[in-house]
């Protein structure tokens, strides 16, 4: 459930030239695999782009719900937008990190790739264990969803096209948020607002061993499993995997799969095969690879 770059100097270095930094002797940035990233993870983000096109205008550190004066970054979002294309779909995603780790700022890369096809991004960081346990990382998701709707055109967005979606730990809260009533109806915002899930290695029932996070009841457990939300009406989804994830998240993949086909949720799935947990979401990330453009066709279709 690692996150996709080291939170390095180099990695805050691409921004540098949207923040307006533009200094012509700071070297190229280099992305950087985090410690103990598989082989087919360090591949990919090798081939990882780092740097930020003209065409590509970032808007950085966007507040969307009250914090704790030490907790204020982590409800934060970032926005990448293509300021030649005219107003666009708009893709939400929120990462992964087991619930307790991750940044917005690691996923630079999935920002400016939606953005080269003509998707506007949106990339939170929301609230984490143990110091936030859930509900409230839903609840921030619901946050996110709610300024972007009501915010996202002033940035080049259509908050008529909104699709929301995750990797492992940010893919629970993605389907959660969007199968769980409750979360939106809570900023009086209809589920209809979203038009599709993208799910990327997703844990959609909790298991023991996160305790942490959803504390030691198994009946909270089950109040944060998408697989037990799934209902007829329910927007689209595309539900990804790679072969070689771990076996329980093979599992749940498939247990959740069927539960959408068994409520007649439309959906696309695939498996990628040879890509692990981690490396799928770096293979996401890649501005030519079939998964990027796989979601970009998704967001457009649904849109």
């Amino acid at each position: 459930m690692a996150s996709i770059l080291s939170l390095s100097h180099t990695a805050q270095a691409s921004l540098a030239p949207a923040l307006g930094n533009d200094d012509a002797q700071q070297p190229e940035p280099v992305p950087q695999a985090p410690p103990g990233a598989t082989p087919r993870t360090a591949e990919h983000i090798a081939r990882l782009r780092l740097d930020i096109p003209p065409s590509i205008q970032v808007s950085h550190s966007i507040s969307y719900r009250l914090a704790e004066r030490h907790y204020a970054d982590s409800r934060r979002l970032d926005v990448y937008r293509n300021q030649s294309r005219g107003e666009s779909p708009v893709f939400v995603f929120f990462h992964g990190g087991a619930w307790r780790s991750g940044h917005r700022r690691q996923y630079i890369p999935l920002g400016v790739s939606l953005a080269l096809g003509g998707i506007t991004c949106v990339v939170p960081s929301y609230s984490q264990a143990p110091h936030y346990q859930f509900p409230e990382p839903l609840k921030d998701a619901a946050a996110v969803i709610n300024w972007v709707h009501d915010n996202i055109r002033q940035l080049g967005g259509d908050p008529r096209r909104i699709v929301i979606g995750g990797h492992s730990s940010g893919a629970q809260i993605a389907a959660q948020v969007a199968l769980d009533r409750r979360y939106l109806d809570f900023h009086y915002k209809a589920p209809g607002i979203l038009r599709g899930v993208v799910a990327l290695s997703g844990i959609y029932a909790i298991p023991p061993g996160f305790e942490y996070a959803f504390g030691t009841q198994p009946d909270y457990w089950r109040q944060a499993s998408p697989l037990y939300f799934v209902r007829e009406g329910a927007p689209p989804f595309l539900v990804v995997v790679g072969s070689a994830d771990a076996p329980s998240i093979l599992r749940q993949h498939q247990a959740f799969t069927e539960a959408l086909a068994i409520s007649h949720v439309a959906m696309e799935t695939e498996v990628y095969q040879g890509e692990d947990h981690s490396s799928i979401i770096a293979l996401a990330s890649l501005r030519d690879s079939p998964l990027q453009e796989r979601i970009r066709a998704f967001v457009r279709a649904r849109t």
